[in-house]
């Protein structure tokens, strides 16, 4: 998510990595953020801490990040990125997916999300509303939504929808929210055929999907009545 990148400067990055050097060390600072946010939690993540299992010096580290709320925006940024580049991706399936193929996209990348990395992305998500980069995901939905506004709008006369951009924002918001939780208290269910079942059973009746009448065969009666009726 390009968009995002500039914010950095704005909540507390010093200054932008230009060489390769400098890029990798970066780099090792964010993935050694990671880290030790997954294995002891916020509370034991330091800047000292950092420097030193990245192996460099606390003051290397000062001169991108002036403190450990910044490395975690920037970790925040990074998965989002990742996020962003998949959705694209999805986006551009859906163009010609039809009715089931893109209710089933729609249901794996929610699902996909929550399961890629999951104990980190587990860990970040307890610390976003305290961190106040709630709107860093909420830019990741957006993009998400306005390809499934066109998706839909192409396919509303198979849909009971009226309001594509608003189905579209209700329905990406309602499977983050139960991913995400999904994630949070009960991660084993995002593995599970049957939840996927569900999800997939919740969209498709929000969606008021038409399916065409089935061709109902003609009684035995009746069908006796009309061979009488050519033999006659």
């Amino acid at each position: 998510m390009r968009a995002t990148l500039g914010s950095s400067r704005q909540n507390g990055a010093r200054k932008q990595p230009s060489q390769a050097r400098s890029k990798a060390l970066v780099d090792a600072l964010i993935q050694t953020t990671a880290r030790i946010l997954l294995r002891d939690g916020w509370q034991a993540l330091t800047t000292n801490r950092i420097a030193r299992a990245a192996g460099v010096s606390v003051g290397s580290l000062y001169q991108y990040f002036p403190d450990k709320e910044a490395l975690l925006l920037a970790l925040v940024e990074r998965i989002a990125d990742e996020m962003t580049a998949h959705l694209i991706e999805v986006g551009t399936s859906l163009h010609d997916a039809s009715v089931d193929e893109g209710i089933a996209k729609l249901v794996r990348v929610a699902l996909d999300v929550s399961r890629r990395d999951a104990p980190l992305y587990r860990a970040v998500l307890v610390e976003l509303p305290r961190q106040g980069t709630l709107e860093l995901f909420d830019r990741v939905n957006r993009r998400l939504a306005d390809a499934l506004a066109e998706w839909l709008a192409a396919r509303r006369d198979e849909l009971d929808v009226v309001d594509p951009s608003l189905t579209a924002h209700i329905l990406v918001t309602s499977l983050d929210a139960l991913t995400d939780h999904t994630l949070l208290f009960r991660p084993e269910l995002l593995d599970s055929p049957r939840f996927e079942r569900e999800l997939r059973a919740l969209v498709t009746g929000y969606l008021g999907v038409r399916r065409p009448s089935p061709v109902q065969p003609c009684p035995p009666r009746e069908r006796s009545r009309r061979r009488r009726t050519r033999t006659t």
